[in-house]
Formats: structure tokens, sequence, C-alpha cells
């Protein structure tokens, strides 16, 4: 592929994991980013500076580029307004620059919330993307729908993940559900592999597993990790309810991005999060995935160490990255 692959959303969770893959991979970058360098810590690759709204901006980051991967988006926002002008209106513009600039291949990574738009104003600003992008065309167009993503370096899995090591779990869902998750570093490797080959249209994608899991999977997974199993408690969905409009209501009066909302309610007691598409070769299952990412999150002292009793409990690969 000529030319450098133009990114966005590169300081984010996937974005970082993404970056570092595609350098590791022998790319040249070209990286849009709110602010300096010293914020960045991303070596050779080329930053520049700006916001999906600045087409002066996205017309520098996707001059001469080979392709574009766009990550960038708004996962939480005071209103449904600012959720379109990021996720929906930001992704037009580039996509037009990109058009503008003869790039010759342009990935989407949208949001398997997409397929459920009544949900929420996150869901339905995910969806008029794929649906602008779809009717501008840009060449070689994938657009990649990925489940809940996890993994290390995630603050937004990292109270789940953190219930799921306790005794007693709170989990905010639905009991029945049933769920698809990728880890971040297979989502990232996708990615990569899709800059050489020409897939098209849209997929929704997952770590393979037939069919998703389901809590019960989660929470045994958990128990083979952390030497004991966890009780697990499911509030009801009219609890966050109730919870979520005052809270809702106050981000939206004074423009903050707040992580409870009615609409995130919906999402996460939603019963049907299983992608129905194309399962990541050689993909890491949650087992795996929990044990890497857990490991992560106690070195870098975001959960506390087990204790001496669990650690003779949990089996000896605990932690151990795959050859």
């Amino acid at each position: 592929m000529r030319g450098p692959i133009a990114l966005t959303g590169s300081t984010g969770f996937v974005g970082r994991h993404l970056v570092a893959a595609l350098d590791e991979a022998g790319f040249s970058l070209k990286l849009l980013v709110r602010e300096g360098p010293r914020d960045c810590g991303f070596g050779r690759a080329e930053t520049i500076i700006g916001t999906l709204d600045d087409e002066a901006a996205l017309a520098r980051l996707v001059a001469g580029a080979g392709a574009v991967i766009h990550l960038a988006g708004a996962i939480a926002a005071p209103d449904r307004a600012s959720f379109f002008a990021i996720n929906a209106q930001g992704t037009e513009k580039l996509a037009r620059a990109a058009m503008s600039a003869g790039v010759e291949r342009f990935i989407h990574v949208s949001s398997l919330a997409a397929r459920e738009p009544q949900l929420s104003d996150y869901g339905a600003s995910k969806l008029e993307a794929e649906e602008k992008l779809l009717a501008l065309a840009p060449l070689n167009l994938l657009i990649v729908r990925p489940p809940a993503v996890y993994g290390p370096g995630d603050r937004a899995t990292l109270p789940l993940m953190a219930q799921l090591t306790r005794r007693l779990a709170v989990i905010p869902a639905n009991r029945e559900a049933r769920i698809s998750l990728i880890y971040v570093e297979d989502l990232a490797n996708y990615l990569i592999a899709r800059l050489a080959d020409d897939m098209a249209g849209l997929h929704e994608i997952d770590d393979g597993r037939p069919g998703g899991y389901g809590w019960p999977d989660l929470l045994k997974s958990a128990a083979e990790t952390e030497g004991r199993e966890a009780r697990a408690i499911f509030p009801p969905q009219w609890l966050l309810h109730g919870l979520s409009y005052p809270v809702g209501m106050l981000g939206s009066a004074l423009k903050l991005r707040v992580p409870l909302t009615p609409g995130k309610v919906r999402e996460l007691y939603h019963s049907d999060w299983v992608a129905r598409g194309d399962g990541v070769v050689n993909a890491r299952q949650f087992a795996e995935g929990f044990r890497l990412t857990i490991a992560w999150y106690r070195e870098q002292g975001w959960l506390p160490a087990r204790s001496a009793v669990d650690r003779r409990q949990s089996p000896k690969f605990y932690g151990e990255s795959r050859k």
C-alpha cells in the first residue's frame, strides 16, 4: 500500500493498541489528535492537531494517505445533538476529505450498538454514520462493527472486570443476555489485515465463539482465574433507569459527558449483543483475555492484588500471554 495510514482515535483505548501494532508492522502513520505531541507518545508518527469538525485538519490528515482507519467517536456526550455532530457528521466530513484526496481504502470502525438504534442516541448516531458512508461510497469502504472490546488499558470495562474478581459481583445487566466480545489486540490485528485485502461492505465481528457468552460463562472463566466463584447480583433495570434520568438531565444541562444515561441503561439490559457475522481467526477467547487483562490491571495498580489464599487456588497459567 502506497502512502501512510491516516488514523483517527489514536489516543483512545483501541487506538493506542492499533498504533503500536501498525508501527510494529512497519506502517507510516498520520494521526489526528486534539492536543500536542507531548500527549501522544507515538514516536515516528506524524501528528495533525485538530478535530473531526476541522475540515482543514482533516485535509492535512488524508493528504497522500494510502488508507484511512476511522476509530474516533463519542461514546458519551451531553445530548443527542453532540452524539450526531461527532459520530455522524464528523464521519461524513472525514469521508469527504478522503474522497477529495483520492484515498484508496476507507475503514470505519463502528459499533454493534448501531444495530439497535432505538436503544440510545449513541447507537442511533453510529447507524447514521454508517448510512452516510454507504451513501457517499468512498473507495474500498469497509464498515466494521465490533462488539464490546476489552483488554489492557481499558477503563471503560474496568468496573465490570473488577466485579468479576470479587466474591460478590454486582452486574448491571440482563441476567439472560448473551454478548459477543473481542480482545483489543485481536481487533487491532484484524484491522491491519484488512489493509492488505479488498473486504468491503458491513461486517459484524467477534472472537469467534458461537452464540457469544452468557453471564454464567463469564463468571466461570473469572472463577478459573481467581480461584473462587463470585456470587452474582443483577440489579433490576428500573433501579438504574431511575438513577439515570437525573444524572442524564444534569449532564445535559451542564454539557457534561456522563456515563449513566437512560440510553446507556437500555444498552446494558438489552438481551442480544451477539455478533451476526465473522469470527476473527485465532482470536483469544474470554478465559484467556480475562487472565491477561486482569494481570495487567494488577500490575498497574488499577486492581488490588489477590490474597494469598486466592493465589494458591488459582491456576498456574494466570497472566501468561500466548506464544
